[in-house]
């Protein structure tokens, strides 16, 4: 009778072993990855992923369809009918000793794959340059798993593009991290959609056209001189403005409406892609005076215009969800504050001038104390009109915060839970990215061209800042995962064993540049880092002494002292020096080579990735105390000249200029004039 036990024990094992699945030990043998029979465009693109991807971790695959599962196989398919998935719900699963991956969509299945390749083989996708492959054993397999995203609605707002290489890199990131709607402005769309469409229809992702952009359909310059009636009022008497329609204005909408409704119709002929059109007001704060729109009141006209076009889509049957936006434009809070009284319409709700220090659950400043209200009596209204809202932030957004771009993983974390709460359908980032913000400052606001010379001046900290933020932002849109997990994961991905000093710096940078947000209202237009401009909320002008109060500069001094107390404080954990790290130069050359190509052994260089983003963040980290005490230099002597104490203020800017040319800083320039401006009032 002794066999006995040890048969039972025999067939425990094979039991356990049907019940699992180990990626280790099929590397020798290869994967099968079977697929449906005649399967759909985004599960043949899933499958392609994977092999291409576990090629790169040293395993060999081979795809068929119609066959079934075997042992040390890989099956994609969709949830049977009957099932309870979701459209956006996939599952992993080990069953006889094979990985299956499971989705209410083809979309799902290849999050799926995605998922299944960072969990269980360690690959993954932390920023659109960094890949991750990782030298360790896979973990193994057992039982399923079901991953359920926290919004049905989850993406990135893209406002300008200078190549169609980065909005294509953003549609590839997405999909790799679980997001699935994709906004551009109609400008960039038109200019790139030839190459744009295509990748998101192989990857089912939605696309969402609109944005500041009316000006498309009811262009001023070839309708305002014959019909002026159409355009926004200002006041009760004044004239018509050609930045803004009057949306009660019968032929002036009926006219826009005509032009939109063949803009989709064309749009749709070439691919359904389009799912929402979101078309915002021209972004002022510009509203008509007429008498009819001071009765209906702003919202009210802006949201009918809206709404007859949805029912101008449905006579036509264009089946195009329609979107409005509840923003305060140039800090005009009746844009965001005020509420209709019914509404079919889903509502896209952007809150501009955040403190992200605090989370929105959680304000300290009055002014977000009000947004908070706001949002609040949204998603009640929302609730009662059956409609969906989308909080729309700006953790990615290079011109709100600036080249002392902050990690905002807390704020961030608790942003989305909140949202969740009270009842968000979607949550969307916006990208404004470090060209377009320089562009901005220069060409927009100091008039002074950007030229070729001018390309990394100071530093883009995408890499180091946003796409960081963004990371957390897609973990955080799905359940199931604490945002401590999430950002171990980033350290993990990116940084390597380098990941707990690299996660040190990371926090410092966030309690040290989250606060800074708040002076994009306080300095409205301009921002914490533009020194030496001044602003009365409409007109922006240079700083001269004789005119300014000094509270700029104290409160620049203050905020600087207290960043650079945090920053350069001893930090806790130990690492390799930057020189041991390398030149961020030398290492994003390797990096570089690495990405661009898939020879199996690439994997093997996995850590020179790390080290180039470890030395990155680095070069980051220094470079934000440098240019905290170039704004403290420069601050302190612009308090000195306010005071006329000139031979000081020479000091201070001689220090603030020395900073300046370390970092290659766009305060250079202004540094060497009023230093020489100093020198010459000393010697007076």
């Amino acid at each position: 009778m002794r066999p006995v036990p040890s048969l039972i024990f025999k067939e425990m094992i094979l039991l356990k072993k049907e019940k699992s699945f180990c990626l280790a030990d099929y590397r020798e043998s290869g994967l099968l990855l079977s697929l449906p029979a005649s399967p759909h465009e985004t599960l043949r693109f899933a499958a392609d992923e994977l092999k291409t991807h576990l090629a790169l971790a040293g395993y060999r695959c081979s795809v068929e369809e119609e066959r079934a599962a075997e042992n040390g196989g890989l099956a994609l398919r969709f949830a049977g009918s009957g099932n309870d998935m979701g459209e956006e719900e996939f599952e992993l699963a080990a069953e006889n000793g094979c990985m299956v991956i499971v989705g209410g969509s083809p979309r799902a299945v290849l999050y799926g794959a995605y998922r299944f390749l960072e969990e269980h083989a360690g690959i993954a996708w932390p920023t659109p340059e960094h890949r991750s492959v990782p030298m360790d054993k896979p973990a193994t397999i057992t039982g399923s798993r079901r991953f359920k995203p926290s919004f049905p609605r989850r993406g990135i707002v893209l406002e300008s593009a200078e190549t169609s290489e980065y909005a294509l890199a953003l549609i590839d990131w997405s999909a790799k991290n679980g997001l699935n709607d994709l906004f551009f402005t109609i400008e960039l769309w038109e200019r790139d959609a030839e190459q744009l469409r295509p990748e998101l229809a192989k990857r089912q992702l939605m696309l969402t056209l609109g944005g500041h952009n009316l000006d498309r359909f009811f262009p001023a310059a070839e309708l305002y001189s014959e019909h002026p009636e159409w355009f926004a009022l200002a006041g009760e008497e004044g004239v018509r403005m050609t930045d803004q329609p009057c949306y009660s204005c019968e032929a002036g909408v009926k006219v826009m409406i005509g032009n939109i409704v063949s803009f989709v119709e064309r749009e749709l002929e070439k691919g359904v892609v389009l799912r929402t059109l979101s078309l915002w007001p021209n972004d002022n704060k510009r509203v008509c005076g007429c008498a009819a729109c001071r009765e209906a009141g702003f919202i009210a006209t802006y949201v009918g215009f809206l709404d007859r076009l949805r029912q101008a889509f449905e006579t036509s049957g264009i089946e195009v969800n329609v979107e409005h936006i509840a923003y305060n434009a140039q800090l005009e809070w009746r844009m965001l504050e005020d509420v209709p009284a019914s509404s079919e319409l889903d509502t896209l709700i952007a809150c501009w001038g955040r403190n992200y220090r605090d989370s929105f659950e959680a304000p300290t400043l009055p002014r977000d104390v009000r947004f908070k209200a706001a949002v609040d009596r949204w998603a009640e209204a929302c609730e009662t009109f059956g409609t969906g809202w989308t909080a729309f932030e700006y953790y990615s957004d290079y011109w709100m915060l600036t080249s002392l771009f902050p990690p905002l993983f807390r704020t961030i974390g608790e942003d989305m839970a909140y949202f969740r709460r009270i009842g968000a359908t979607g949550v969307m980032s916006l990208i404004v990215p470090y060209g377009k913000s320089v562009r901005i400052i220069r060409e927009e606001i100091e008039g002074q061209a950007v030229n070729a010379a001018d390309a990394g001046r100071e530093m883009d900290s995408e890499r180091a800042g946003m796409w960081p933020n963004l990371y957390v932002f897609s973990r955080m849109s799905w359940g199931g995962e604490e945002m401590g997990t999430a950002i171990d994961r980033l350290c993990r991905h990116l940084y390597g064993s380098r990941a707990e000093i690299c996660r040190e710096k990371l926090e410092r940078l966030s309690d040290a540049l989250s606060g800074l947000t708040a002076y994009n209202t306080e300095f409205f237009k301009l921002r914490f880092t533009d020194t030496w401009l001044r602003t009365d909320g409409e007109a922006v002008f240079g700083w001269q002494p004789a005119a300014d109060d000094g509270a700029v500069p104290r409160a620049r001094i203050a905020e600087c002292r207290r960043a650079l107390a945090i920053l350069e404080a001893p930090l806790a954990a130990s690492g390799p020096s930057s020189a041991e790290l390398g030149t961020t130069d030398s290492s994003n050359k390797h990096a570089a080579a690495y990405n661009s190509s898939d020879d199996s052994a690439t994997h093997k260089s996995s850590s020179i990735e790390l080290s180039a983003d470890a030395a990155e963040l680095t070069r980051y980290y220094n470079f934000v105390s440098t240019k905290l005490r170039s704004i403290l230099s420069q601050s302190l002597g612009q308090l000195c000249a306010i005071e006329q104490r000139w031979e000081e203020a020479a000091t201070h800017w001689r220090e603030a200029l020395e900073r300046e040319s370390e970092i290659d800083g766009w305060d250079r320039e202004n540094c060497t004039k009023w230093l020489q401006a100093a020198m010459s009032h000393a010697r007076e």
